[in-house]
């Protein structure tokens, strides 16, 4: 019970702080959404993975075992959980940011094939950002290129 005590104090502290740096908004730089989305993703698989080692424990209490194994396995991802979850909520706070909600046992399908298809969107997020890089610098170059006193002075 004082652990979590503990982590809540953290996590207070950790938010209040972070408010009080201040929203930056929506100028919020790249890596740090990058950030954000990769955990967000390691969020949601460790709460995929407790949920199977849920079922595990279950199915080993039904057999007549002691799923003590089990056990301090769920401890240690429920940990790394609510780690991944204070530095979303900081990240949120800071940035302005929206944390999608935590697969749901049971109500979420949290089937595969969209993990894998998440997983290929942000592939392609990826692949659009560059391109938009790409462009704003070739746009940059033309613009420099420009000599404008020749074209104000064709225009009077």
């Amino acid at each position: 019970m004082h652990v979590r005590s503990f982590r809540i104090v953290v996590a207070s502290a950790s938010v209040a702080l972070a408010f009080t740096l201040g929203a930056a908004g929506a100028d919020v730089p790249r890596e740090v959404t990058t950030e954000f989305r990769q955990h967000v993703v390691k969020r949601d698989k460790l709460i995929r993975e407790l949920h199977s080692l849920d079922q595990k424990a279950a199915d080993s209490v039904i057999a007549g075992g002691a799923p003590n194994a089990t056990h301090a396995r769920q401890i240690e991802l429920q940990d790394q959980v609510d780690l991944i979850q204070l530095r979303l909520e900081t990240m949120a706070v800071r940035w302005n940011l929206d944390i999608p909600p935590a697969p749901v046992p049971g109500k979420d399908q949290m089937s595969e094939a969209e993990v894998t298809a998440a997983k290929v969107e942000g592939a392609f997020i990826t692949g659009r950002e560059r391109t938009d890089r790409a462009l704003q610098e070739r746009c940059r170059q033309m613009l420099a290129s420009i000599d404008y006193d020749a074209f104000l002075r064709r225009a009077e």
